[in-house]
């Protein structure tokens, strides 16, 4: 049996189901037993996620830093007792910067996730969005853009089903355009479930054309313009913006 799914769960399967842009699998290297170097901090325990990660001093309280980023590495970390949510530890690679400033090409944070291993590392290029706690950078959760190269050498993503529809970008002023990707860019429209159930996404057209069972890119967003949809939308329903601007 075929179910069709609606636009609020398109998203889901976007994270699921891409047919280019993943990274292969990285092997799985179990953790040092020794504390990551820190900078101008005392050692975190290791019985907190933060102990797991490098720190960046702490007096490195930076509100937002918005990149694309190529993965290195994401491992996930010892699971604590009663913990809602597992933890992760990601490296990444800075490849460019879109808000804020980090003082390294590499990045080091802590990821949650309910659902399992995050969805953006599935991906080699992401647009990610990361916030510092007394110089432990936290992955702003859930949220990221999977990007790719243009033609003409830039960052950009897909249509943004998910941020065009928040309630507070009803009026963006931001508008999706046609990318011409240096590779096609698609994602597969189908997903069996475990329970040997065929999802299909209906992937809105003329954002997205349909190729036999795939959903290949038309339009989307340059980096900045995704940066801008999660900023006035998301980021500003977490309160870390208000009208365009970071709050204190």
């Amino acid at each position: 049996m075929t179910s069709i799914l609606p636009l609020s769960a398109m998203m889901i399967l976007m994270l699921l189901s891409s047919c280019n842009g993943y990274s292969k699998e990285t092997k799985k290297v179990p953790l040092k037993n020794e504390v990551e170097a820190s900078t101008g901090s005392a050692t975190e325990p290791r019985d907190t996620p933060r102990g797991f990660v490098k720190n960046y001093g702490v007096n490195d309280n930076n509100r937002l830093f918005v990149f694309v980023g190529q993965k290195i590495s994401v491992e996930p970390l010892p699971r604590q007792r009663y913990a809602f949510d597992q933890g992760f530890k990601a490296k990444y690679l800075v490849i460019e910067k879109v808000f804020g400033d980090f003082p390294s090409d590499t990045i080091e944070f802590v990821a949650y996730d309910h659902y399992g291993t995050p969805a953006f590392s599935k991906y080699k290029h992401v647009l990610l969005f990361v916030s510092a706690d007394s110089g432990t950078y936290y992955h702003q959760k859930y949220m990221y853009n999977d990007v790719y190269k243009t033609k003409d050498g830039r960052w950009a993503g897909a249509y943004a089903v998910g941020d065009y529809l928040h309630e507070y970008n009803k009026q963006t002023k931001v508008k999706p355009v046609i990318i011409h990707f240096a590779e096609r860019v698609c994602y597969a429209r189908k997903i069996i479930t475990e329970q040997g159930h065929t999802l299909t996404a209906n992937y809105p057209k003329p954002y997205f054309k349909t190729v036999g069972d795939s959903a290949v890119a038309i339009y989307g967003n340059y980096v900045h313009d995704l940066f801008i949809l999660k900023r006035d939308g998301f980021l500003t329903a977490r309160e870390i913006f208000r009208n365009g601007e970071l709050t204190k």
